[in-house]
């Protein structure tokens, strides 16, 4: 071999070597630079007050504080007036910048279930809480204070008559369906679906997640987007497009967007599934340059990460499904004692 054969070998060699491990970390600096950009831009910590999703999130969480704590065994007796002095302070400043429109119906629903707690189930004088708790009523003006909120009361007799289901055949029966009836779905069962879901647990009840329902030609263009339903795209009759709004999170919670949007989504799967509805989760974790393709695209605040996509229809007589064998459970569970 000439010397220039042996150089175009090692040459060669070498790209072959050492290219992926610099695209690796290229392609890594590049997502760090789009996850800060986005933590910088869209994270509740930053300019929390100019920007109403952000105030919302946050006063929802500061809410369920106080609800929090008036649903523990034994609380202090008194507790939590600080935190209920800056809550009603913060809904003040909520109100002279964006007004009502019913958003303070539930947390002022909540001080008030508050002030009845504190005063006349534990006997304590909140005098301060209470005027100026009234002066921000008297100036929002016409609001309900009567929507469920604080905490309620419970009997295990109660739950146990409510889940008396089997919940095992429940979700095994529950499988992913790649091809459906003509029938579209429902628009009132898909409803009932979405709102049965809303009742997913959530990091201090801040609800951050959102639902885009597509249909039509919608569909295919975003199952094209994503990329995984070759073949039988243009089969799902209806698509929700389940998001989490990072405006809903602190600092210290750059993931729980994604641990929320999954809750919700997997509430919103089941809930189909207990409609008669047949579903096919479709992921939605891509790099930056796809991302932002689709918040141009489908116009989808940049604020929102796609969580799954969901495709939805109605059920054939007969049809198949991988069986998708499942680990044993002992493989993915630690006991820790």
């Amino acid at each position: 071999m000439s010397i220039t054969g042996v150089i175009k070998k090692i040459i060669k060699k070498g790209v072959e070597v050492f290219y992926p491990h610099f695209f690796f970390i290229h392609a890594f600096r590049k997502e760090t630079k789009y996850f800060l950009y986005r933590m910088k831009n869209y994270n509740a910590s930053m300019n929390t007050n100019k920007d109403i999703q952000k105030m919302q999130y946050t006063l929802l969480r500061e809410n369920h504080v106080i609800e929090k704590g008036m649903s523990m065994r034994n609380p202090r007796k008194g507790f939590g007036q600080q935190k209920v002095l800056a809550l009603i302070d913060r809904l003040d400043l909520y109100f002279i910048q964006y007004g009502n429109k019913g958003f303070l119906d539930y947390p002022l629903s909540t001080i008030k279930t508050y002030i009845h707690y504190t005063k006349d189930i534990n006997r304590i004088d909140i005098p301060e809480i209470e005027s100026k708790f009234k002066q921000l009523c008297d100036k929002v003006g016409n609001c309900n204070l009567s929507i469920r909120s604080g905490i309620k009361e419970l009997n295990k007799s109660d739950i146990y008559q409510k889940i008396n289901i089997d919940f095992e055949c429940f979700v095994k029966a529950r499988h992913s369906i790649r091809y459906f009836s003509s029938e579209h779905p429902d628009t009132n069962l898909i409803n009932k679906a979405l709102d049965i879901a809303q009742y997913t647990p959530s990091a201090c009840n801040r609800q951050g997640w959102k639902n885009y329902v597509f249909t039509g030609s919608k569909i295919v263009d975003l199952i094209k987007w994503q990329g995984g339903a070759n073949g039988f795209e243009e089969d799902i009759p209806l698509a929700i497009l389940v998001t989490a709004n990072l405006k809903a999170f602190l600092y210290y919670e750059p993931y729980q967007a994604y641990v929320d949007g999954g809750m919700y989504a997997m509430s919103l799967l089941y809930s189909l599934h207990a409609m008669g509805l047949g579903t096919i989760p479709l992921s939605t974790g891509f790099g930056s340059d796809k991302l932002k393709r689709f918040h141009r695209q489908f116009n989808i605040p940049e604020s929102e990460v796609p969580i799954v996509i969901i495709g939805v229809g109605c059920l054939l007589d007969k049809f198949k499904v991988a069986i998708s064998t499942r680990k044993n459970h002992l493989e993915t569970t630690h006991y820790i004692y």
